[in-house]
């Protein structure tokens, strides 16, 4: 078989699951939380290197630091600029 099958059948395996049983839906909320401290992290890492361009100034946008920043939002990214600023 190929890849593309392969993967394509886990993945309507898992969507199957998904759908027959509700005892998925907790974890799978938590995955799409996470997902969206994700995205929220690197937003706020986006816009604070955009401002800190002007200082020469860049922290990279991984997904350690886009969850840091994610979850502790402006605390976790200051945190990201101190140990920037004073570690690195």
């Amino acid at each position: 078989m190929e890849t593309g099958w392969v993967i394509a059948l886990i993945i309507a395996g898992i969507l199957l699951v998904i759908a027959a049983s509700k005892s998925v839906t907790g974890p799978v909320r938590w995955i799409g939380f996470g997902i969206m401290q994700l995205v929220i992290g690197a937003i706020l890492l986006f816009f604070a290197n955009l401002v800190g361009e002007l200082a020469s100034f860049h922290i990279p946008i991984n997904p350690i630091t886009a969850l840091l920043a994610g979850f502790l939002r402006l605390p976790g990214l200051a945190a990201l600029v101190v140990i920037k600023l004073w570690i690195m």
